[in-house]
């Protein structure tokens, strides 16, 4: 017979016959992290912010999305051509098998795929390049964007929503497979199988919210914003006062007072008025009082906390205007810089969770993929199609260093001695043949 706890536990279904009570209870539903909404109305509000999370954010959202499949996938070497592509998170050599793979032919390109077509066009009101880019800036400040799937009569995803994380304030559990979600006139929950939820893990609980480089700046961004508010109330209000007058005396009860100080505002108000003496009649003393920025140092902290702000996005100086300390190659490589450190990874995440939760809804033989960020160098390109090769080089191997497509008529062949050159002697250098130079008399 089970025990009094057990029937209770029972009773309030936490405990089922056979089913440990670990199991049994749910663990906490992970509600949104305070501090998003705060982050989100900062982007709204902030001109800083905003301007660096949207350099990166339009970076992110302007590459094209590509589909590939296998051309044999029963064959053994199809399906280890597709695991490796799908394991596979070093760019570089990724892409360099599928380009391979899609010149032997047994990679080829789905144009028009329904994936392709679901991440152009989800949404009848909003381009998808605009809800790529608000996916990227979810991410960059709360850590976390959700993907709200809409399904035609056949169950097939024929578009998306993207949803603030605000929105969503219960995320699945065990024993609740649904997104409690609050979002204009929708109030309920939202199957788990119909939301794409891409997040940058917790180290702390993975399985929680997503965390956000926006939330970790938090206090940054409250200190930029209160001085800004400081300066504007300064000019705005005066600050402290510039003087204060006192009339030996009084100058009566208060109406006299209020009567003086309107007296100067009428007179002194205005540029125009700028300059002007004000008479009083007796004894008048002033004390000037001064609000001295500079010993604040607001102007420094704030630029300090800016440079903050760009640094922790990977962004450049030079794309956000600064050109104080630029010249033509740090111009160049930012652009490079951006792609590399903020686009890229940025794409890779997207694509890795697309992978996941998508494509296998959609179609599971299908490999995703996004056209290459970063941008070719001009100077490299020079310097490669200039440079002196010698002949332990094909011409081949040159165009490819140089970003160009190898020449089948060019195949296999070498570069030319150069001009003036010796060859190089192999194996042990033989003793010179040249006499001796004559020697003088021998000292004694």
């Amino acid at each position: 017979m089970a025990s009094l706890a057990t029937r209770v536990l029972r009773a309030l279904g936490l405990r089922s016959a056979g089913r440990s009570l670990i199991t049994a209870i749910p663990v906490s539903t992970f509600p949104v992290r305070r501090g998003s909404r705060q982050v989100l109305t900062a982007y709204r509000e902030h001109a800083w912010l905003q301007a660096v999370v949207d350099t990166v954010a339009e970076s992110v959202a302007t590459p094209r999305w590509r589909v590939f499949k296998v051309a044999d996938k029963n064959s053994s070497a199809g399906r280890a051509l597709k695991r490796y592509l799908l394991s596979e998170s070093r760019v570089t050599e990724r892409r360099k098998v599928l380009e391979q793979a899609e010149k032997d032919g047994g990679l080829y390109e789905v144009r028009g795929h329904p994936i392709q077509q679901l991440l152009e066009n989800p949404h009848p009101k909003f381009p998808g390049r605009e809800l790529r880019k608000l996916m990227a800036i979810h991410c960059d400040l709360a850590g976390e964007t959700f993907q709200w799937l809409s399904r035609d009569a056949a169950g097939a995803v024929v578009g998306f929503q993207v949803l603030p994380p605000t929105a969503v304030s219960m995320t699945p559990t065990l024993g609740r497979p649904y997104f409690a979600v609050t979002y204009n006139l929708f109030s309920g929950h939202v199957p788990e199988q119909d939301m794409i939820w891409c997040r940058h893990l917790d180290p702390e609980n993975p399985e929680g919210r997503g965390v956000g480089r926006g939330r970790a700046a938090g206090d940054e961004l409250d200190s930029s914003e209160a001085i800004q508010r400081g300066v504007k109330a300064t000019f705005e209000r005066g600050g402290l006062p510039l003087a204060t007058i006192g009339v030996e005396g009084g100058v009566g009860d208060d109406d006299d007072g209020e009567d003086l100080e309107k007296r100067y505002e009428a007179k002194h108000t205005g540029a125009h008025n700028a300059g002007k003496v004000f008479f009083l009649g007796g004894k008048v003393s002033v004390a000037t009082l001064q609000q001295d920025m500079r010993a604040l140092q607001m102007v420094e902290t704030d630029k300090a906390i800016r440079d903050f702000v760009r640094q922790i996005y990977n962004v450049s100086p030079e794309l956000m205007g600064d050109l104080s300390s630029s010249n033509r190659s740090t111009s160049e490589e930012a652009k490079y810089t951006l792609a590399e450190y903020a686009t890229l990874p940025r794409l890779e995440f997207f694509r890795s969770w697309w992978q996941l939760l998508l494509m296998p809804q959609e179609d599971g033989d299908a490999i995703l993929e996004y056209d290459d960020p970063r941008p070719q160098s001009w100077e490299r390109r020079l310097k490669a199609m200039t440079a002196a090769y010698n002949e332990a080089f094909t011409l081949n191997e040159a165009r490819r260093l140089a970003e160009l497509a190898p020449d089948p008529e060019l195949e296999g062949q070498r570069f030319k001695p150069l001009p003036g050159a010796k060859p190089v002697q192999d194996g042990t250098p033989t003793e010179p043949q040249n006499p001796p130079p004559p020697r003088g008399p021998a000292e004694e």
